[in-house]
């Protein structure tokens, strides 16, 4: 019972919160046709924004201790009030970790991408160039946290493992040609630094940012043309620093 009556608490609270966010600024807002829409947009997003916290408030007083288990993704506030600043939630890298102690724990960053385009150089007699690419990456590692209470940072290691090809597929009448790599193709390994920092907003919720300045070595496909290597890939190394592009929300279970 006496969790039931913090999360009825903590839920009350949110909603006045939200409520009076909303109202400072949509009420600061001429009144047009263009800004009602804008108006509606900013609601639907506060709205969703207000669920996730209420569907994690009853998931996190669940327990009494922060799991063994974290995940974690991208968040971009500035969604919430600018549809061009692209979506609420994105996925560059998903975190996931399993705390071996309450101090240490081991971690696997995953990310996953594919696009494909297709354009026409005549389309009545459907003549086409279809574009493709895809990526995958792995990156485990460990980390080592310091802190207590609510605030903690940590820092680790982790071997990114990436593969990326291209591909294109050129139609002119009954003739196709496969294009291999032509537009970059790579296999890599690298070696990262962990750098990061945890508010607990919650005992089982956090926001975070993550930077991972590391090297990186890549061994380029071979460009192939319907079968045919023409150009042989070489080897490139590279030094850089990636971090979270916003603010990295998770839980814990």
């Amino acid at each position: 019972m006496f969790y039931l009556s913090r999360v009825r608490n903590l839920i009350r609270l949110k909603l006045a919160v939200y409520f009076c966010l909303s109202q400072l600024v949509l009420g600061c807002m001429p009144k047009n046709p263009r800004v009602g829409e804008l108006k509606k947009l900013i609601m639907k997003k506060l709205v969703s924004v207000f669920s996730i916290i209420c569907a994690l408030s009853f998931a996190v007083y669940a327990q009494d201790s922060p799991g063994k288990f974290a995940l974690d993704l991208n968040f971009n506030p500035a969604s919430i009030f600018d549809a061009a600043a692209g979506s609420m939630f994105y996925f560059p890298q998903i975190n996931g970790r399993y705390f071996i102690a309450s101090d240490v724990a081991i971690r696997l960053g995953i990310n996953a991408g594919f696009s494909s385009s297709k354009d026409y150089y005549d389309p009545d007699l459907d003549d086409n160039e279809v574009s493709s690419s895809t990526s995958i990456s792995f990156a485990p590692g460990i980390e080592k946290r310091f802190g207590a209470d609510k605030f903690f940072v940590f820092l680790g290691a982790e071997l990114p493992i990436t593969n990326y090809s291209t591909k294109i597929v050129q139609t002119i009448g009954d003739d196709e040609t496969v294009y291999e790599n032509t537009n970059g193709g790579y296999f890599g390994l690298g070696l990262s630094a962990v750098i990061g920092a945890e508010y607990y907003l919650l005992p089982n919720f956090y926001l975070g940012v993550l930077f991972t300045p590391g090297f990186d070595f890549y061994k380029n496909k071979d460009r192939v043309s319907d079968g045919t290597v023409t150009m042989k890939g070489g080897t490139d190394t590279s030094f850089g620093i990636s971090s979270s592009s916003g603010v990295r929300i998770g839980f814990r279970f």
